[in-house]
């Protein structure tokens, strides 16, 4: 593995998540899970729904949100940056390992 390999993975990851959270909120408007009841909202299929397939976007966006509130310390966002890419790299790898199962070229 080298740098260009985790380089793709990383844009795979990073790439159809945020596609899969841009279609999800477009689509899902009136599904998209709020944080004021927890126990009833973040359970439903669309909250699940989002949570695995884009979940490294909803994850950026959050820490980015609070890095921006003053929420969390500069030492947070960095192990989130760290966090965010290795899950967006095991993404990456799945959809890559889905797009070789399919018979397509990948590299």
């Amino acid at each position: 593995m080298n740098f260009a390999t985790i380089f793709l993975l990383l844009a795979a990851g990073f790439g159809v998540s945020f596609i899969v959270l841009d279609v999800s909120r477009v689509a899902g408007r009136r599904h998209w899970p709020s944080s004021y009841d927890v126990t009833s909202d973040n359970f439903r299929p669309f909250a699940i729904f989002l949570a695995l397939f884009a979940g490294p976007a909803l994850f950026v966006q959050a820490l980015w949100r609070m890095l921006l509130s003053g929420g969390a310390r500069i030492s947070d966002g960095i192990l989130g940056v760290a966090i965010a890419c290795g899950w967006a790299c095991c993404y990456g790898l799945l959809i890559v390992q889905c797009v070789r199962l399919s018979g397509l070229p990948a590299p």
